[in-house]
């Protein structure tokens, strides 16, 4: 059995271990209780960049502590305030990250299996950050061999953690754009459906194998967006009309029904528009360039 197939079914386990599961809801709720819904929260998500902020973030502290340990085994005694202020720097920027973290980890949906996988994520960050700290504290007193090799414990930590938020990012989809693989169609007119059919509310069509919303605002205008929500594909057709937006059912991110932009989180990617005209009693839409 190879390395990464025995490291992926340790993962799996991980992803079906319930004991982790009231852990798990308290760190939700204290996640949600720090970092309520509001400016604050869609900036620690990512919204004003248009993707998730985390794994930005991430790579700040684990390249100032690759930076201090080659300064440890490549460089000489007066490198060594280098490495502390560079190991210094990382703890600095530690609690930012964390903080944007946990407010992914807050809203990853009912499935328990990515949030099992997030919780120890998490955890082996803490712990590094822990051995990081012993480290610049023993740098600082002068014991500079202890604190390298507390770096390296460090370090280990953080390749654990980087394992694990690899498997969420790429394995289990966390944090990704729903709709990133889909070109908006159809670039010309297209016949979708009735005007009479939009008066109980947002319908969902599919319109050249892509699903879309159509909703009559409250300023009694038509609009069209994608029916996919970009955080966890929810369904916006289920979703409430607010004025000129759209809340998505399962996490309240919110989308300007005008252009798909996103109003407020946890999505960080807008949704695809369409230019909406009624022609008689049809609704015909086409993407907007």
């Amino acid at each position: 059995m190879t390395e990464a197939l025995m490291l992926a079914q340790l993962v799996r386990k991980l992803e079906e271990l319930t004991a982790l599961d009231d852990v798990v809801d308290r760190v939700s709720d204290l996640a949600n209780s720090a970092l309520p819904p509001g400016e604050l929260k869609d900036a620690l998500h990512g919204k004003h960049l248009g993707h998730a902020l985390h794994p930005a973030l991430v790579a700040l502290p684990i390249g100032f502590t690759i930076a201090a340990t080659l300064l440890d085994f490549c460089g000489d005694e007066q490198d060594r305030p280098a490495a502390r202020r560079l190991v210094g720097a990382a703890l600095l920027l530690t609690p930012p990250t964390a903080a944007s973290g946990m407010a992914d980890f807050s809203e990853l949906g009912q499935s328990k299996r990515p949030k099992r996988v997030g919780l120890v994520h998490a955890g082996t960050n803490a712990a590094a950050s822990v051995f990081f700290t012993g480290s610049w504290l023993a740098r600082r007193a002068g014991r500079h061999r202890t604190g390298q090799a507390l770096s390296l414990l460090g370090l280990t930590g953080l390749g654990l953690g980087g394992y694990l938020g690899g498997h969420l990012a790429y394995s289990q989809a966390v944090g990704v754009n729903r709709n990133a693989d889909h070109t908006p169609e159809p670039s010309s007119w297209t016949d979708v459906a009735g005007i009479d059919e939009l008066a109980d509310g947002p319908i969902r069509v599919e319109v050249a194998g892509q699903p879309v919303m159509l909703a009559k605002a409250d300023d009694g205008r038509t609009y069209a967006v994608g029916a996919v929500c970009s955080h966890l594909a929810g369904d916006l057709a289920e979703g409430e009309l607010t004025g000129d937006c759209v809340v998505c059912p399962l996490h309240g991110s919110t989308f300007r029904l005008q252009d798909g932009g996103v109003v407020s989180g946890p999505a960080t990617a807008a949704v695809p528009a369409y230019d909406v005209q009624t022609l008689g009693d049809r609704v015909t839409i086409r993407a907007q360039n």
